[in-house]
């Protein structure tokens, strides 16, 4: 599997931290809730208040509480290449370039989101511990 240059397995295949600047829960939230980036709505309930009732998926699980039930690595995983857990997920993989399918010329090569937009996205993610 090759994933965006730099990136490092640790021997579980859970990755390490993508960067050396923590991530942002307050930069990541913003990556969650933007359609350009995360766009994590589209698939997932998210308990934020500044997404509109009815205006979340359900396609993907919620996530709410999902900072209860996976770690960083764990989460980083699913953000970075959850194709490597599941092979038939509809989830893209946000932060690799290889192995991808009908990739408009203009995108090739290109990630999704920024290593540290996903630390970013993480460290959001990770707030979210539920009831």
């Amino acid at each position: 599997m090759l994933l965006a240059p730099g990136l490092a397995l640790a021997q579980t295949g859970i990755i390490q931290p993508l960067t050396d600047v923590p991530g942002d829960a307050t930069r990541g939230k913003a990556v969650a809730v933007n359609s350009d980036l995360g766009n994590c709505s589209i698939c997932h309930h998210i308990p934020v208040p500044e997404i509109p009732d009815g205006a979340n998926g359900d396609i993907g699980p919620p996530l709410d509480g999902v900072g209860s039930r996976l770690t960083a690595a764990e989460l980083r995983q699913r953000i970075v290449d959850p194709k490597t857990l599941d092979p038939d997920t509809l989830m893209p993989a946000y932060f690799t370039t290889e192995g991808l399918t009908r990739v408009q010329t203009k995108y090739a090569s290109k990630t999704i989101l920024t290593a540290q937009q996903v630390e970013d996205l993480i460290a959001f993610l990770l707030t979210l511990k539920g009831n």
